[in-house]
């Protein structure tokens, strides 16, 4: 008997010993959530009007400030503030454990940018590069100039199918909108018209509360009324601002000009909602970038336009486009956000972000984040150490820690792809 207990003593001693000589080996497991990936995309810098000073003078009648570069292109006082969102956003992800806390580590950045404008090739340059200053950065893209099916694969020539969808739809939100149009886009108008021309509905002159309408013009569907041309002025008054143009110059010395631009904004915002968010514009634009982005947050390898692989194993993927690429990807998510020092949501530099956390029991879950710059920190071209707003995706509101399991992220995707909305 007494041997007995002796064998049995050692044997449990010998199974003790195993246990834990195994848990030793074993790796240890994170006690909080691991942030793994993260895909960036990215709204390019503060640039010049895309059409010319002129052709707004002949539309306005109004004369604008000249800029100091060509149509469309960034300024070196965008490009010095892209330069510190890459700063802003490399020392919160290097923070955050995604990138290397000091020096460089292979394939840790992957960089995509719209082909169609040098500012977008150039934004994602900048930003590569200042996320990560001193290691070396290769921005992707197709040859300058080329379209790109990433950040936009409507059709050149749409089919008439698609066509008839898109304006049927189109037109039907401008009719709902006739009784639903919210009193802040309608003050806006109202502002557009007091600082542009008084008495430009009853004058001849331009008239910024007139009706809107669906037109198809260049192969695309556009608004055409009071609300696109308020737009349009809301939007080239804020870039004024953020360039840092003197506010007596801007608005022919209106008063109050700062607060003159937060009121014009819904304007722009409102319209980007009817148009470029509208489900049949963003889902067949946007298609293809959704679905990188779909494999990138689920741990895949992307092959890009030209070829190129961004490996499964690249912790941080940049896409570099406009603000209608963020909207379209909101409509697509189901996404919405707003800014209270930055009036347009979509403004420059503005990025969207796509990260993929480990949580301590293994399962993998995906968080939607935002990170904007204050509009006044982009006209004194001020760094500030960014913190992002945490979105709500929609189907996953009930879950916790404001983050989505990836089956729910995944069935998101799949559902809002079959429905089309």
């Amino acid at each position: 008997m007494r041997h007995l207990f002796r064998c049995l003593v050692a044997i449990s001693y010998i199974m003790l010993h195993t246990t834990v000589a195994q848990a030793a080996s074993l790796p240890p497991q994170a006690s909080s959530p691991v942030l793994e990936r993260v895909v960036l995309i990215a709204r390019h810098g503060i640039r010049s009007p895309t059409h010319p000073i002129a052709e707004l003078d002949a539309r306005t009648h109004r004369q604008w400030q000249a800029w100091p570069v060509a149509p469309g292109e960034l300024t070196e006082h965008g490009q010095r503030d892209l330069s510190l969102m890459g700063m802003a956003l490399g020392q919160y992800y290097r923070e955050a454990g995604v990138l290397p806390a000091q020096g460089c580590r292979a394939g840790e950045l992957a960089v995509w940018s719209d082909a169609a404008d040098r500012r977008t090739l150039q934004t994602g340059d900048i930003m590569g590069h200042a996320m990560i200053p001193g290691c070396p950065v290769t921005p992707g893209s197709l040859p300058p100039g080329v379209h790109d099916p990433v950040f936009n694969d409507l059709p050149g020539q749409a089919s008439s199918t698609l066509r008839q969808a898109i304006m049927t739809d189109l037109s039907t939100a401008l009719a709902r909108d006739r009784n639903t149009r919210p009193p802040s886009v309608r003050l806006a108008q109202e502002m557009a018209q007091a600082i542009i021309q008084p008495a430009g509905c009853t004058s001849g002159l331009p008239c910024y509360t007139a009706p809107d309408r669906a037109v198809w013009s260049n192969n695309a569907p556009h608004l055409s009324g009071g609300l696109s041309q308020s737009a349009e002025v809301a939007e080239n008054m804020l870039l004024e601002y953020a360039q840092g143009m003197p506010c007596a110059h801007i608005g022919w010395g209106h008063p109050a000009m700062r607060h003159a631009i937060d009121t014009l904004q819904p304007a722009h915002t409102y319209a980007s909602q009817l148009l470029r968010r509208l489900p049949a514009v963003a889902f067949p634009r946007g298609h293809i970038l959704a679905g990188m982005i779909m494999d990138l947050v689920t741990g895949k390898a992307v092959r890009e336009p030209n070829g190129d692989m961004i490996a499964a194993t690249t912790p941080v993927i940049l896409f570099a486009g406009h603000d209608s690429t963020l909207d379209m990807l909101a409509a697509i998510f189901g996404l919405n956000w707003s800014f209270a020092d930055m009036p347009d949501p979509t403004g420059p530099d503005t990025t969207l972000g796509f990260e993929t956390w480990r949580m301590p029991n293994g399962q993998r879950q995906v968080r939607v984040v935002i990170f904007h710059q204050a509009l006044d920190a982009l006209r004194m071209e001020q760094f500030v150490a960014i913190k992002p707003d945490i979105l709500t995706l929609q189907a996953c509101h009930h879950e916790q820690d404001d983050r989505c399991t990836m089956d729910n992220f995944t069935r998101i995707f799949n559902d809002r792809f079959k429905t089309g909305n």
